[in-house]
Protein backbone atom coordinates (compact mmCIF):
# COMPACT_ATOMS: atom_id res chain seq x y z
CA UNK A 1 0.00 0.00 0.00
CA UNK A 2 1.20 3.72 -0.89
CA UNK A 3 1.92 5.66 2.07
CA UNK A 4 0.05 8.96 2.52
CA UNK A 5 1.26 11.78 1.00
CA UNK A 6 2.16 14.59 4.12
CA UNK A 7 3.25 17.45 1.67
CA UNK A 8 1.78 17.99 -1.32
CA UNK A 9 2.52 21.39 -3.13
CA UNK A 10 0.71 22.13 -6.61
CA UNK A 11 2.13 25.24 -8.19
CA UNK A 12 3.44 27.17 -5.04
CA UNK A 13 4.47 30.68 -5.87
CA UNK A 14 6.03 33.30 -3.74
CA UNK A 15 6.00 36.59 -4.58
CA UNK A 16 7.85 39.82 -2.56
CA UNK A 17 7.30 43.33 -3.50
CA UNK A 18 10.53 45.09 -3.10
CA UNK A 19 11.27 48.64 -4.04
CA UNK A 20 12.64 47.55 -7.49
CA UNK A 21 9.85 45.71 -8.07
CA UNK A 22 7.96 42.27 -7.60
CA UNK A 23 10.57 39.20 -6.64
CA UNK A 24 9.88 36.07 -7.36
CA UNK A 25 11.14 33.70 -4.30
CA UNK A 26 9.05 30.79 -4.99
CA UNK A 27 7.68 29.94 -8.94
CA UNK A 28 5.52 27.37 -9.90
CA UNK A 29 6.98 24.59 -7.10
CA UNK A 30 5.01 21.48 -7.27
CA UNK A 31 6.36 18.29 -5.05
CA UNK A 32 5.05 15.80 -3.10
CA UNK A 33 6.42 13.77 0.49
CA UNK A 34 4.87 10.93 1.75
CA UNK A 35 5.05 9.44 4.77
CA UNK A 36 8.18 7.69 6.01
CA UNK A 37 10.13 9.43 3.48
CA UNK A 38 13.70 11.37 3.86
CA UNK A 39 13.55 13.99 1.28
CA UNK A 40 16.49 16.48 0.83
CA UNK A 41 16.30 20.07 -0.37
CA UNK A 42 19.76 22.06 -2.13
CA UNK A 43 20.30 24.44 -4.18
CA UNK A 44 22.67 27.91 -3.94
CA UNK A 45 22.37 30.65 -1.75
CA UNK A 46 18.85 33.01 -2.42
CA UNK A 47 17.38 29.64 -5.05
CA UNK A 48 14.22 30.01 -2.42
CA UNK A 49 14.77 27.15 0.10
CA UNK A 50 14.35 28.84 2.74
CA UNK A 51 10.72 30.21 1.57
CA UNK A 52 10.12 26.89 0.72
CA UNK A 53 10.78 25.95 4.00
CA UNK A 54 8.60 28.49 5.42
CA UNK A 55 5.75 28.06 3.11
CA UNK A 56 5.98 23.93 4.23
CA UNK A 57 6.40 25.14 8.14
CA UNK A 58 3.10 27.01 7.73
CA UNK A 59 5.47 30.63 8.95
CA UNK A 60 4.30 31.68 5.64
CA UNK A 61 1.84 31.44 2.83
CA UNK A 62 2.09 31.36 -1.02
CA UNK A 63 0.96 34.11 -2.98
CA UNK A 64 -0.11 31.72 -5.40
CA UNK A 65 -0.85 27.71 -5.64
CA UNK A 66 -1.94 25.47 -3.21
CA UNK A 67 -0.49 23.75 -0.29
CA UNK A 68 -1.94 20.76 1.43
CA UNK A 69 -0.62 19.48 4.48
CA UNK A 70 -1.73 15.72 5.94
CA UNK A 71 -4.80 16.37 3.11
CA UNK A 72 -5.84 20.15 4.89
CA UNK A 73 -5.44 23.11 2.70
CA UNK A 74 -3.65 25.28 4.47
CA UNK A 75 -4.97 28.26 2.44
CA UNK A 76 -8.11 28.82 3.67
CA UNK A 77 -7.07 28.54 7.28
CA UNK A 78 -7.32 31.24 9.97
CA UNK A 79 -4.01 32.25 11.47
CA UNK A 80 -5.09 30.49 14.76
CA UNK A 81 -5.81 27.31 12.87
CA UNK A 82 -2.87 27.60 10.85
CA UNK A 83 -0.88 27.79 14.59
CA UNK A 84 -2.73 24.65 15.97
CA UNK A 85 -2.04 22.55 13.05
CA UNK A 86 1.90 23.36 13.01
CA UNK A 87 2.01 22.76 16.90
CA UNK A 88 0.69 19.20 16.50
CA UNK A 89 1.51 18.00 12.84
CA UNK A 90 4.82 19.88 12.26
CA UNK A 91 8.51 19.12 13.96
CA UNK A 92 11.42 22.07 13.57
CA UNK A 93 15.49 21.19 13.86
CA UNK A 94 17.46 24.21 12.99
CA UNK A 95 21.15 24.28 12.87
CA UNK A 96 21.48 26.60 16.52
CA UNK A 97 19.44 24.03 18.29
CA UNK A 98 17.93 26.75 20.17
CA UNK A 99 17.56 25.15 23.04
CA UNK A 100 16.49 26.77 26.66
CA UNK A 101 20.29 26.94 28.33
CA UNK A 102 18.99 27.04 31.86
CA UNK A 103 16.72 23.95 31.44
CA UNK A 104 17.40 20.57 31.73
CA UNK A 105 17.06 18.10 28.08
CA UNK A 106 14.01 16.47 29.76
CA UNK A 107 12.36 19.71 29.89
CA UNK A 108 13.16 20.99 26.81
CA UNK A 109 12.05 17.96 25.13
CA UNK A 110 8.83 18.61 26.92
CA UNK A 111 8.67 21.92 25.38
CA UNK A 112 6.19 20.85 22.52
CA UNK A 113 3.83 18.88 24.65
CA UNK A 114 3.09 22.25 26.90
CA UNK A 115 2.17 23.99 24.06
CA UNK A 116 0.15 20.92 22.63
CA UNK A 117 -1.24 20.52 26.70
CA UNK A 118 -0.24 16.95 27.03
CA UNK A 119 -1.13 16.26 30.77
CA UNK A 120 1.38 17.50 33.56
CA UNK A 121 2.33 13.95 34.57
CA UNK A 122 2.58 12.63 31.43
CA UNK A 123 5.12 14.89 30.31
CA UNK A 124 8.43 13.28 31.80
CA UNK A 125 7.87 10.06 30.79
CA UNK A 126 7.04 10.54 26.89
CA UNK A 127 10.20 13.01 27.45
CA UNK A 128 12.21 10.57 28.28
CA UNK A 129 11.33 8.15 25.58
CA UNK A 130 11.71 10.55 23.40
CA UNK A 131 15.48 11.12 24.32
CA UNK A 132 16.08 7.45 24.55
CA UNK A 133 14.91 7.26 20.66
CA UNK A 134 17.66 9.19 19.95
CA UNK A 135 20.41 7.95 21.99
CA UNK A 136 20.20 10.64 24.62
CA UNK A 137 17.66 8.83 27.70
CA UNK A 138 20.68 9.04 29.91
CA UNK A 139 21.13 12.98 29.74
CA UNK A 140 17.34 13.64 30.77
CA UNK A 141 18.84 16.11 33.99
CA UNK A 142 21.64 17.51 31.82
CA UNK A 143 21.84 21.07 30.94
CA UNK A 144 22.67 22.18 27.52
CA UNK A 145 26.07 23.30 28.17
CA UNK A 146 26.93 20.40 29.57
CA UNK A 147 26.45 18.88 26.12
CA UNK A 148 28.15 18.17 22.89
CA UNK A 149 27.21 19.37 19.24
CA UNK A 150 25.98 16.20 18.46
CA UNK A 151 23.99 15.38 21.89
CA UNK A 152 22.41 19.28 21.54
CA UNK A 153 21.16 18.53 17.78
CA UNK A 154 19.88 14.78 19.61
CA UNK A 155 18.17 16.76 22.07
CA UNK A 156 16.33 19.16 19.65
CA UNK A 157 15.69 16.13 17.62
CA UNK A 158 13.70 14.74 20.42
CA UNK A 159 12.24 17.83 21.23
CA UNK A 160 10.68 18.41 17.67
CA UNK A 161 9.37 14.93 17.67
CA UNK A 162 8.15 14.33 21.07
CA UNK A 163 4.32 15.06 20.01
CA UNK A 164 4.69 12.21 17.07
CA UNK A 165 4.39 15.04 14.46
CA UNK A 166 3.56 14.06 10.98
CA UNK A 167 6.73 16.16 9.21
CA UNK A 168 9.58 17.32 10.39
CA UNK A 169 11.49 20.24 9.05
CA UNK A 170 15.26 20.40 9.54
CA UNK A 171 17.33 23.31 8.32
CA UNK A 172 20.90 22.80 8.17
CA UNK A 173 20.83 20.22 10.86
CA UNK A 174 24.41 19.45 10.69
CA UNK A 175 25.81 22.44 10.12
CA UNK A 176 27.45 22.95 13.24
CA UNK A 177 28.69 19.59 13.39
CA UNK A 178 31.92 17.84 12.58
CA UNK A 179 31.55 14.30 10.75
CA UNK A 180 31.02 12.21 13.39
CA UNK A 181 27.57 13.80 14.76
CA UNK A 182 26.60 14.48 11.44
CA UNK A 183 26.69 11.15 10.78
CA UNK A 184 25.08 10.21 13.78
CA UNK A 185 22.34 12.85 13.23
CA UNK A 186 21.63 11.81 10.21
CA UNK A 187 21.35 8.21 11.14
CA UNK A 188 18.77 9.23 13.54
CA UNK A 189 16.56 11.17 10.86
CA UNK A 190 16.93 8.03 8.53
CA UNK A 191 15.47 5.93 11.53
CA UNK A 192 12.75 8.22 12.24
CA UNK A 193 11.95 8.30 8.41
CA UNK A 194 11.92 4.77 8.27
CA UNK A 195 9.51 4.93 11.53
CA UNK A 196 6.58 6.59 9.66
CA UNK A 197 7.47 9.99 9.46
CA UNK A 198 8.05 12.41 6.63
CA UNK A 199 11.53 14.17 7.01
CA UNK A 200 12.48 17.44 4.58
CA UNK A 201 16.20 18.12 4.80
CA UNK A 202 17.36 21.52 3.57
CA UNK A 203 20.97 21.11 3.45
CA UNK A 204 24.60 22.50 1.60
CA UNK A 205 26.40 19.66 2.35
CA UNK A 206 26.25 16.57 -0.55
CA UNK A 207 26.90 14.28 2.07
CA UNK A 208 24.39 14.93 4.13
CA UNK A 209 22.05 14.89 0.64
CA UNK A 210 23.38 11.45 -0.16
CA UNK A 211 21.31 10.05 2.69
CA UNK A 212 18.07 11.32 1.72
CA UNK A 213 15.56 8.85 -0.52
CA UNK A 214 15.22 11.64 -2.86
CA UNK A 215 16.97 15.02 -3.25
CA UNK A 216 14.57 18.08 -4.69
CA UNK A 217 17.10 20.77 -6.53
CA UNK A 218 16.13 24.61 -6.12
CA UNK A 219 17.38 27.32 -8.81
CA UNK A 220 15.43 30.27 -9.38
CA UNK A 221 12.68 29.65 -7.45
CA UNK A 222 12.07 26.46 -9.36
CA UNK A 223 13.02 23.02 -9.01
CA UNK A 224 15.04 21.60 -12.24
CA UNK A 225 14.71 18.32 -14.14
CA UNK A 226 11.00 18.14 -12.55
CA UNK A 227 11.96 18.15 -8.86
CA UNK A 228 14.07 15.21 -8.38
CA UNK A 229 17.98 14.27 -9.05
Amino acid sequence: MTAPAVIDTRAVGRTYEAVSGPVHALDQVSFGVRAGELVAVVGPSGSGKSTLLNILGLLDRPSAGTYLLDGVDTADLREKERTRLRAQRIGFVFQAFHLVAHKPAGVNVALPLVYNRAPRHARRRVAEQALARVGMGHRVDALPHTLSGGEKQRVAIARATVHRPSLLLCDEPTGNLDTESTGMVMGHLAQLAADGLAVVVVTHDPTVADRADRVLRVRDGRLDAAGEA
